[in-house]
């Protein structure tokens, strides 16, 4: 009795650091640089850059005219960031000298301008931004992060039909897939992708979430190497929610996904049985997969060998107009949906203008499928829970796979069992909703033994930053433009 009576009475956990600069909401969240430093973005249009170690920040700069809606890596010094001003931009962050100090100007700061020299700009590349829907990013072929070795990423984006999705190839800017309208249900605006390499069968799939609580696999031919633009192969198809999605994330090896909406419901979706992806040519066979991890704790799917392949077409590009800023968030978005069936929704949009009318008016280039495979019905998910929780806006997988942890409406942020998904840690300290969580990498020794790793502002680590990567870090970005860290088990 007096055992359970201490635990009843054990003091809630508190972060372990405040990270405080924005002047508004956090919109993003992403651990950079094997979890030394963090790239946090608002609804300003503001990114800064912190170093985890000192908890300061080394770079801060206004990378768009509204609100950022995704920020990622790619390679040890690039930084792609994703705007409501219907812009995609990628970074080269500026290398400074070892043991440089000097503070940085903030979002924060009342007097702020933006006098310091910006990363350089290397791309700026026009996309949708009309439903709220972030990009999402992985490498073209595995082990592209090794020294020497073809680092070309792709990046899915909503198309310009708002129903379809877009995967582009950086650096040469290319439309490489378009992925079509779900045929077999409706499905309203996409509101969330990822992609990611099924791990079983190397195949590149995009997740996406929908507007109608809809989700759906594509599997993409090969690596993405056609030299014209091909189409994909809708695998999966479930609608587990009955407001739009707003969040979706995978197992580390890609056999398993979540996606949590405005409702209060977090599923479990098993990805199914795939053939084996051909490997385009150009593509290396020692290539392995760039983010690859432990296996993911539910069984792995077999394979089988297949090929598929695309068909070459033309496209005629055009640059976007700018949208004026929008400074709406996820959560009055869905609260919209909420009050409005979807086919009032499409009523009051069947009459274009603006961005849309103009996007909608492009001509669509003409793209063959992979080859045809029998009709997919929609499927339940594999495991559903009501959390009795509305509004978990923001979901992430760790890598090793275990846990998984949601950002909510309530300012609550809550860690789940990947297996069971059942809830085991509720962490409190923002008084706003939280819009944006991520987990940091889980590291051990043998990573820093075969890392190739150079710091961008310093030299090599300390042992105080090897100590602070180690930390099972959860960071967590709120609408008081706060950001809380804590360390988790």
């Amino acid at each position: 009795m007096a055992v359970e009576q201490q635990s009843a009475t054990r003091p809630p956990a508190l972060p372990t650091c405040i990270l405080r600069g924005h002047a508004s909401q956090i919109h993003c969240v992403q651990f950079m640089r094997q979890n030394s430093c963090l790239l946090t973005g608002d609804a300003d249009g503001y990114v800064v850059y912190w170093d985890i170690t000192i908890s300061r920040a080394l770079e801060a700069w206004k990378a768009h005219q509204g609100p950022i809606l995704g920020a990622a890596q790619w390679g040890h010094g690039r930084i792609i960031t994703h705007g409501r001003d219907n812009t995609l931009r990628i970074w080269q962050l500026h290398p400074g000298p070892a043991g440089v100090t000097e503070r940085v100007p903030l979002p924060s700061d009342l007097q702020h301008q933006d006098s310091r020299q910006k990363p350089w700009l290397l791309h700026a590349f026009p996309v949708n931004t009309l439903n709220f829907c972030a990009f999402s990013v992985c490498y073209q072929y595995p082990s592209a992060h090794i020294a020497g070795q073809d680092d070309s990423i792709l990046v899915a984006v909503p198309g310009r039909d708002d129903t379809t999705i877009e995967v582009y190839q950086f650096p040469d800017e290319r439309l490489k897939v378009l992925i079509p309208r779900v045929q077999v249900t409706a499905t309203g605006m996409a509101m969330a992708v990822k992609l990611i390499r099924h791990s079983a069968s190397q195949n590149i799939l995009l997740l996406a979430g929908y507007e109608g609580g809809v989700t759906a696999v594509f599997r993409l031919a090969g690596n993405c190497t056609s030299p014209g633009i091909e189409s994909a192969e809708l695998v999966y198809v479930s609608q587990p929610h009955s407001q739009p999605i707003l969040s979706l994330d995978a197992s580390p090896d890609g056999s398993f996904y979540f996606t949590s909406s405005a409702d209060a419901i977090i599923a479990m979706h098993r990805i199914p049985m795939l053939p084996e992806s051909s490997k385009g040519q150009g593509s290396s066979d020692s290539r392995e997969d760039a983010g690859s991890h432990p296996p993911f704790i539910p069984d792995t799917l077999p394979s089988l060998l297949s090929e598929q392949e695309g068909l070459n077409s033309s496209l005629s590009t055009a640059s976007q107009e700018t949208e004026t800023q929008h400074n709406t968030h996820k959560e009055d978005f869905s609260a919209h949906f909420a009050k409005h069936s979807m086919n009032e929704a499409r009523k009051e949009s069947s009459k274009p203008s603006g961005l849309s009318a103009m996007l909608s008016s492009y001509q669509q280039p003409r793209v063959k499928s992979i080859m045809p495979c029998q009709p997919i019905a929609v499927q339940p998910p594999y495991k559903i829970v009501n959390t009795k929780h509305a509004g978990q806006q923001s979901l992430r997988v760790r890598s090793d796979g275990r846990l998984l942890v949601t950002g909510g409406w309530d300012a609550r942020i809550r860690i789940y069992s990947s297996r069971t998904l059942k809830e085991v840690a509720v962490l409190k300290w923002h008084k706003q909703g939280v819009y944006a969580v991520a987990f940091a990498e889980i590291l051990t020794a043998e990573d820093f033994r075969n890392q190739d790793y150079v710091r961008v502002f310093g030299e090599q680590p300390e042992p105080r930053e090897t100590q602070v990567k180690l930390k099972h870090w959860v960071a967590a970005g709120a609408k008081d433009g706060k950001i809380s860290m804590w360390e988790v088990y």
